[in-house]
This record gives C-alpha cells, sequence and structure tokens, in this order.
C-alpha cells in the first residue's frame, strides 16, 4: 500500500470541512422551512392527540381581520334548492356534477391509490366541491339546470328572472382538466360579478422534523402579480390571504392538486383561507368583477383535479408546474428528473434508473476526484517536512501556519483539493431529496424485493445499514494521520450518517449506498498507486 492512503485519504480534515458544510446547510434548510411554515413546524413539537377547539375568529397573523364569509355548504343549500347531480365515468377518472354551481363532486382519480390502496379522491364529503360558480355578493351558488350535450361537454343553464347564466364544461380526461366558459346574458344593475369556489377538508398532519421528510403537507399555490406565492395550511389556525390579478390559484398536497387557471380578458383576484370548524377547512375563491356596465359578461378558465405531473400541468400552462416545488435547486432538480424519465423510459425501473444516474455523476466527477488524489499525492510527499515543522514550532501556531503554507505553495499542494468531489454533489443531494420527495412519477413506485415504493423510507432499514457499513468498509481503508481523538470522532460517522438517512426516502438512501460502493471500489483503484510516495520520518 503506497505512503499516499496513510496519509490522505476520504476521511480525513477535508471530510470534516465537507460534513461540516453538508451539516450547516441541512440546518439552514430546515431552519428556512420552519421560518417559512412556522405554524407546520410548530406542530411536530406539540403533537397533542386531542381535537382542535372550535374557534371561528381569524389569526391574528392575517392579511384581514374581516370574520370569514365561507361559501355556502351543500347541508345549507339544501334548504333552498333541490341538488341534483350528473355522473361523468371513463378509464382516468369519474365525478359528479351538482346542479348548485355546477360545482365538481366525489372526484375520484382511478389510476392513483393512497398509501392504503384506495383511489384518490377530491370533494368527497359533502362539505366540499369543486369550481362551483356563484354571484359576487350572495352565499348560494347559481342553481343550474344541467344536461350533458356529448360524451365530454357537459351545459347548464341558470335564469334568474331576465338575467340568464349559461356555464359549459368541456371534459379533458387525459390532462385532468375541464375547460370552462361562463357567460350572462341580460344583466341586471344589481350584477356585480362571478365567483368561483373549491374547497377540501384539512388532513390533521404532524407536522415535519429534523430526520423526517417535510413532504407531507397541504399548500394553497397563487400565480398572481407576476409572481408565485405560497402557504401551508394549519388545520388548527384559521387564516386568510388574499391576492390580486391571479392567474393561477390552486390548493394541494405533496403529489395532488386542484388548481383553476384563468383564461379571462378580467383576471380574477383570490382569496385562500383556512376555517377551523367541526371539519376543518381550505377554501378558495376567486373573484371576478364587473369593471363596466354592460348587460353581458363572460369569463372563461381551465380546472385542474389530478397528479402533479410535469407533462400534464404543463399541456395546461407552462406557469402550472409551479405546482411542484424542488426550491432552490429547481434547474437541477429539474435537469435530474428529466435524466431519470430517460432512464426509466428504456428500463422500465426507477430504482434502476436511480442506480445509473447515480453512476453518471460519479463518472461525471471522476475527472475530479483524480485532481483530488493528485493533491492528495502531493500532500503525502511533504509529510514527512510537515511533521518536521510541527516538532519545530510545536509552541508557535502561528509561525507553523505560516511555514506550512509556504511549503504547500512550494510544492503546489492544496489540503482542500480532495473537496472539490464532494462539494459538487452536494446540490445534487439536496436536488435529488427534492426530485424524490415531489415527484408523482416515484410515489408508490417499486424497486425490488422488499423496497415497494421509493418515495418512502426503507420499512426494514437495509438500505441505511448497508450505506452505513460502506461508508464504515470505506473507512477503515482510506487510514489517515488523524489524532486519535479526530480518529474516534471520524469511527462514529458512518453511524451518525446511517442514522441521518434512516426515515430519508429510500430512493435517496439507494442513491447514496450506490455512490458509496462506488467510492470505495475508487479508493482500492487509487490505492494501486505504482509510483507510491514514501513518506520519512
Amino acid at each position: 500500500m503506497s505512503n499516499l492512503s496513510k496519509s490522505g485519504s476520504f476521511f480525513d480534515n477535508r471530510l470534516i470541512l465537507v460534513l461540516a458544510i453538508v451539516i450547516t446547510g441541512w440546518i439552514a434548510w430546515q431552519a428556512h422551512l420552519a421560518k417559512k411554515y412556522p405554524e407546520f413546524y410548530k406542530r411536530a413539537q406539540n403533537n397533542k392527540q386531542q381535537e382542535a377547539p372550535v374557534n371561528k375568529e381569524i389569526s391574528p397573523n392575517s392579511t384581514t381581520k374581516a370574520p370569514v364569509e365561507a361559501p355556502v355548504t351543500n347541508a345549507e343549500n339544501k334548504k333552498i334548492f333541490t341538488e341534483t347531480m350528473i355522473s361523468y365515468d371513463d378509464d382516468i377518472w369519474s365525478f359528479k356534477v351538482s346542479s348548485q354551481g355546477m360545482a365538481l363532486k366525489e372526484v375520484r382519480l382511478k389510476k392513483f391509490l393512497d398509501r392504503v390502496n384506495t383511489p384518490i379522491e377530491f370533494a368527497k364529503t359533502p362539505e366540499t366541491s369543486l369550481f362551483g360558480t356563484g354571484l359576487l355578493g350572495q352565499r348560494n351558488p347559481v342553481d343550474f339546470s344541467v344536461q350533458k350535450t356529448n360524451d365530454h361537454e357537459i351545459v347548464g343553464v341558470a335564469q334568474l328572472g331576465e338575467m340568464k347564466i349559461t356555464k359549459i364544461l368541456q371534459i379533458d380526461s387525459q390532462n385532468y382538466s375541464i375547460s370552462t366558459k361562463v357567460r350572462v346574458e341580460n344583466a341586471t344593475n344589481a350584477f356585480t360579478g362571478l365567483v368561483t369556489n373549491f374547497s377540501e377538508v384539512l388532513d390533521q398532519n404532524q407536522g415535519g422534523s429534523f430526520f423526517s421528510a417535510h413532504f407531507g403537507h397541504q399548500e394553497f399555490y397563487a400565480n398572481h402579480d407576476g409572481t408565485g406565492s405560497r402557504f401551508i395550511v394549519d388545520a388548527e389556525k384559521p387564516k386568510i390571504e388574499t391576492y390580486a390579478q391571479t392567474k393561477i390559484a390552486s390548493f394541494g398536497s405533496q403529489y395532488f392538486a386542484t388548481a383553476v387557471v384563468d383564461r379571462s380578458p378580467i383576471m380574477p383576484s383570490f382569496k385562500a383561507m383556512t376555517i377551523i370548524d367541526s371539519k376543518p377547512l381550505g377554501i378558495g375563491s376567486l373573484t371576478y368583477s364587473v369593471l363596466n356596465t354592460s348587460n353581458k359578461f363572460a369569463i372563461e378558465y381551465v380546472v385542474f383535479a389530478g397528479p402533479k405531473t410535469f407533462e400534464v400541468l404543463k399541456a395546461i400552462d407552462a406557469d402550472l408546474t409551479n405546482l411542484v416545488d424542488f426550491g432552490f435547486f429547481t434547474t437541477i432538480a429539474k435537469g435530474i428528473l428529466w435524466l431519470m424519465k430517460t432512464i426509466h423510459s428504456a428500463i422500465g425501473n426507477w430504482g434502476i434508473a436511480i442506480i445509473f444516474l447515480t453512476l453518471i455523476v460519479r463518472i461525471i466527477v471522476l475527472p475530479f476526484n483524480l485532481l483530488g488524489y493528485k493533491q492528495m499525492k502531493a500532500m503525502a510527499k511533504i509529510q514527512p517536512q510537515i511533521k518536521l515543522l510541527r516538532e519545530r514550532f510545536k509552541d508557535d501556531q502561528q509561525k507553523l501556519s505560516q511555514e506550512m503554507m509556504q511549503l504547500m505553495k512550494e510544492a503546489k499542494a492544496n489540503p482542500l483539493g480532495g473537496c472539490l468531489p464532494m462539494l459538487f454533489q452536494i446540490p445534487i443531494f439536496f436536488a435529488l431529496y427534492q426530485v424524490i420527495g415531489q415527484s408523482i412519477e416515484l410515489y408508490q413506485a417499486p424497486f425490488a424485493l422488499w423496497i415497494n415504493d421509493l418515495s418512502l423510507k426503507d420499512p426494514f432499514y437495509v438500505l441505511p445499514a448497508l450505506m452505513g457499513i460502506t461508508m464504515f468498509i470505506q473507512q477503515k481503508i482510506s487510514p489517515s494521520t488523524l489524532d486519535p481523538a479526530q480518529q474516534k470522532i471520524m469511527t462514529f460517522m458512518p453511524l451518525l450518517f446511517t442514522f441521518f438517512m434512516i426515515s430519508l426516502p429510500s430512493g435517496l438512501t439507494l442513491y447514496i449506498f450506490v455512490s458509496s460502493v462506488f467510492g470505495v471500489l475508487q479508493q482500492i483503484y487509487f490505492m494501486k498507486d505504482n509510483n507510491p510516495v514514501v513518506a520519512k520520518a
């Protein structure tokens, strides 16, 4: 074995520096999320198994202090209208169109199951509905006479005195969307505009924590005034946010969402709110106000209720892809997702796609690893001189640092040269974390054997254990010149990383494990140095 392996290795001071950067970055990221979504993270610290009290007051943090005037519920409507339903059903989804506002109810996605293997469903309770139409200033939705005109079109007409309201739904099942047109004729002076409402029951989720994914939440998203805003809802706190000039309004969860994409000449305002009642609700309301006096008024929009698949979202509107939030490393994450999709299209297994992605990344950074190896070799060459300097200036640390810097400069040795490959992979790690945690493509995607969902943690913790063992092997075959105290600290590093990865998605753990195996093989290859540098004491 060359002396290089005894004097400069993967597990030396460079690793300590990089690990410090990774851990600091992770803590900073979690702190950013906790600051951005305080209510969501607070629940992780105050997890109490009790029913939230009824509270109809608005949170002090709300943008308005006015009482919440919620859209009328189905139970209230029954006192006024007799609700009728028209059903739509194909091999992709099924739903019902209510005569009350022509709202969608019981929207079921047939090709997607939840964690307990039942179809994903929106607006499945009497309190909830999607995209119902009402008159601005009135609580009750418009009562339509509804009929199915063909296999993919449903039309409703409401006659309110002399005023006539027509609503047309054109169904596009492939994109989980419905093009919607609402036309008002013979509008009276009392008519001030239309509203479109959607509502969903809030999940009683438990919040995020340091060692668990933070993705299991519900959130509102608004594309407004040329920018995007989102906030995670809290099932225990009422809240209101309002947005002007809204192009997209959405409410969704980790993998699925409902949304309205406006295509009207009049851009609506959007009010997103949470109401705490017997059943906490998330309610979105788009307001289309009359801008000029006319007896005619028309709006147009596309509604969406389905999986947050990039291709589907982009087919509806490019800005709708922002429903998938990859965070700071969005550009890298999109590139990773594209590469994984390309590999998956040829192989058909997302786990194998992750393995190939890992190998591609390691091959890309191989030249940087070689550069780092050369720097380590240069450092090994001057180890005897460094040892002499340490003995000579053991009582003068400042002089020691100056002499060591001069020595390394003359030898063209950079002690941080080996950090470059690892620093290059840090953004990839965080981007891949987002891709695996947020991409519908990996939702319930099986790999092999016991791993039947790459978006969840390894149920038997086999991959984290293998990863820790591999890192331990890499540490053992790469002796370093660390002092005994540092060596003891580094001995616990594989265990720390195993604990760090134990609750993260198995797809991410698979990436780290394969990368570690590659690192072991690479270390063995580098150790077979035909021209070892022999350091002298």
